[in-house]
C-alpha cells in the first residue's frame, strides 16, 4: 500500500463522517424549523395585540399633546390680553416713572381725606 492509497482511504472515511454529520445536522435544523413554524402563529397573534395596544397608546399620547398645546396657547393668549389691558391703564406722565389712573385715584382720595380731616378738625376747634 502506498501512501496515496492510505490518504485516499482516510479521505473517504472523513468524507463519509462529514456526510453523516451533515445529515444529522440537517435533521436537527429541520426539526427546529418545524417547531418555529408551529409557534409563529401564536407569536403573531400576541404581536398583533401588542401593536394594537401600542396604536391606542400612541393615539392617546397625540391627543394629550394636542390638548396641552391648545391649553398653552389659551394661557398665552390670556396672558397677552392681560398685558394689553394693563398697558392701557398705564401711561407715562411728566414723572420719570409710570403711574396708572388707579394710583392717581388713590393718591387723590388720600389727599382728599387728609384735607377733609384737617377741615373738620379746624371746624370743631
Amino acid at each position: 500500500m502506498l501512501i496515496t492509497e492510505i490518504f485516499s482511504i482516510l479521505l473517504i472515511v472523513v468524507g463519509i463522517t462529514l456526510g453523516i454529520y451533515l445529515i444529522i445536522s440537517l435533521r436537527k435544523i429541520n426539526s427546529t424549523l418545524d417547531i418555529l413554524v408551529r409557534d409563529l402563529p401564536s407569536l403573531n397573534e400576541k404581536l398583533d395585540k401588542i401593536l394594537e395596544d401600542f396604536k391606542i397608546i400612541t393615539a392617546k399620547a397625540v391627543n394629550i399633546s394636542d390638548e396641552t398645546e391648545k391649553r398653552v396657547l389659551d394661557i398665552s393668549t390670556t396672558i397677552q390680553n392681560v398685558r394689553n389691558t394693563v398697558s392701557k391703564f398705564s401711561f407715562k406722565g411728566k414723572d420719570s416713572y409710570n403711574r396708572n389712573p388707579i394710583q392717581e385715584l388713590l393718591s387723590n382720595l388720600t389727599a382728599f381725606s387728609k384735607g377733609f380731616s384737617a377741615f373738620w378738625h379746624k371746624l370743631n376747634n
